[in-house]
C-alpha cells in the first residue's frame, strides 16, 4: 500500500491529499522512506559573512529565506520502474513546478539541477531473480510553503 509521499503537477490546488482530486500528474512513491532519510525543508546554507577587518569583524546577516530551504530524502530498494519512469520524467521538465507533500505539509517545488535532483539504481541482486526494485534520493528546492 503507497503512502503519503506524492509529487504531483500544479493544476490543482495544493493539498495534502492530491489522490481525492485528478491532477494531470500525480506521482505516487511505493513506500515512503523507511530505510533511508528524509530531511523536511531544510536550509542548505546561511545568507550572510563574516569579514575580519583591521577595526575588527563586520558581521553580515542576510536572514534565511524560504527560497533557500531544500527537501531531501532517498530510500534503498523502495520504487518500482514505473515510479521510476514517472519521476524521470517529471524531472526532466525544463523549469518544472511541482507540488510535494508528505501527508502533514505541502510544498511548491523544483528538482535541484545541481547537485543532481533526481538518482536511482537498480538492485543487481533483486533483479537477477526477476524482480526490479530501484533505490533512489531526491532533492527538491522550496519554492514556497504552501500548507
Amino acid at each position: 500500500m503507497p503512502d503519503k509521499f506524492r509529487i504531483y503537477s500544479t493544476d490543482i490546488a495544493p493539498t495534502l491529499d492530491p489522490d481525492s482530486f485528478t491532477p494531470a500528474t500525480n506521482i505516487v512513491f511505493d513506500q515512503d522512506p523507511h530505510h533511508g532519510t528524509y530531511e523536511p525543508a531544510s536550509a542548505q546554507s546561511d545568507r550572510g559573512s563574516i569579514i575580519k577587518t583591521f577595526g575588527g569583524t563586520v558581521v553580515q546577516d542576510l536572514g534565511i529565506a524560504v527560497t533557500d530551504e531544500v527537501i531531501f530524502f532517498e530510500d534503498t530498494d523502495a520504487i518500482v520502474q514505473a515510479t521510476v519512469t514517472a519521476l524521470q520524467t517529471a524531472y526532466e521538465v525544463v523549469d518544472g513546478e511541482w507540488y510535494f507533500t508528505d501527508g502533514y505539509e505541502c510544498w511548491k517545488v523544483k528538482f535541484s539541477r545541481n547537485p543532481r535532483g533526481f538518482n536511482y539504481f537498480r538492485n543487481l541482486i533483486f533483479a537477477q531473480n526477476g524482480f526490479m526494485t530501484f533505490s533512489y534520493s531526491c532533492r527538491l528546492l522550496v519554492l514556497s510553503k504552501e500548507l
